[in-house]
């Protein structure tokens, strides 16, 4: 029997993509499907979009909780679902996804499912993209990234077993931290990459990731002083301490040369360099200055770009080859 999705949207005060979010969960064909929506209370016209689906939803609510990691655990505690997922209350899954996943997850041995993605801004333009990957620790630590598409990620219930829920304290890398875990936990041969677009990320003004640049990099520092101190790692992995806390800093210049704060940006990759020397230098290091010179939305619109013509040029033959 093809496995039951349980699929989680943690929501609050955004009212201009929930619906969409809500309609594509729920419209999804060939699989079953349990949907819960978690809001925090909304003021702004959420709950009535809400009740206008609740007939589809297995279970919503709208109460103060303790933030967006609370409520995924939440949704993630009432599950019954063999899969679970989280899907932001910004983005959207695409037609027919979910029956990609739950034939994946067929096979008893897998326990998660990666999938690639769409990057798409406030109207839905698509402004980038996020292709898939397996869970690899050491980038992961060291650059405080590394991560796969989070909305096309699934997990079968054997994971929560193995190593529990999300951290609810958390608020800006409980997915990072979780992929971490996971990494550490599940054999690579029983994790699906599959190179198919799944979900869509949005990225607008309001999002966690351009409005909390240094708190999001606080998190990865605390997260990363804990796994180092507590004895947790591989040896291999130990050793790699002080490249990681250099790592948080080239994510804090990406974040704010994402946000627009390019001379922020700069004086973070120094502060790198001072962690780690060896974390910026040669090309990369002159590479990272380069493009905090660069507007990002033009950097990652020309780099979208560039990935749809190559594979055209590659199939286009030189006039000289034919000589």
């Amino acid at each position: 029997m093809p496995p039951k999705l349980s699929i989680t949207t943690p929501s609050f005060n955004q009212s201009p993509y929930l619906e969409q979010t809500i309609r594509s969960v729920i419209t999804q064909q060939n699989v079953s499907v349990e949907y819960f929506v978690l809001d925090g209370g909304s003021t702004d016209g959420s709950v009535e979009i809400i009740k206008k689906y609740a007939d589809r939803i297995k279970y919503w609510v709208s109460e103060p909780d303790k933030g967006q990691t609370d409520a995924i655990v939440r949704g993630w505690k009432r599950a019954t679902g063999d899969v679970l997922a989280w899907l932001n209350s910004d983005d959207y899954f695409m037609p027919n996804a979910l029956q990609k996943v739950a034939e994946a997850f067929s096979d008893p041995s897998v326990m998660v499912v990666i999938g690639s993605g769409a990057i798409v801004d406030e109207s839905g333009n698509v402004i980038g993209d996020k292709y898939a990957r397996h869970f690899n620790v050491e980038t992961m630590l060291t650059t405080g990234g590394g991560v796969p598409h989070q909305p096309s990620t699934f997990v079968h219930r054997r994971v929560i077993d193995m190593i529990g829920y999300p951290d609810p304290e958390l608020h800006y890398v409980m997915d990072w931290e979780y992929w971490i875990r996971i990494a550490l936990a599940i054999p690579q041969n029983q994790i699906r990459v599959i190179y198919e677009p799944f979900a869509a990320l949005r990225t607008w003004e309001g999002t966690k990731t351009l409005t909390g640049t240094e708190k999001i990099c606080d998190e990865h520092r605390a997260v990363l002083e804990k796994l180092f101190n507590g004895n947790t790692l591989p040896p291999h992995l130990q050793k790699l301490q002080a490249r990681s806390r250099a790592g948080t800093y080239i994510k804090q210049a990406f974040l704010q040369w994402q946000a627009g704060r390019a001379a922020d940006a700069r004086r973070s990759l120094d502060q790198a360099k001072e962690i780690d020397p060896t974390s910026l230098s040669g090309w990369h290091e002159l590479k990272l200055q380069l493009q905090t010179h660069l507007p990002y939305p033009l950097y990652e619109k020309a780099r979208h770009t560039w990935g749809q013509l190559r594979p055209l040029l590659s199939n286009i033959q030189s006039p000289i080859s034919n000589l």
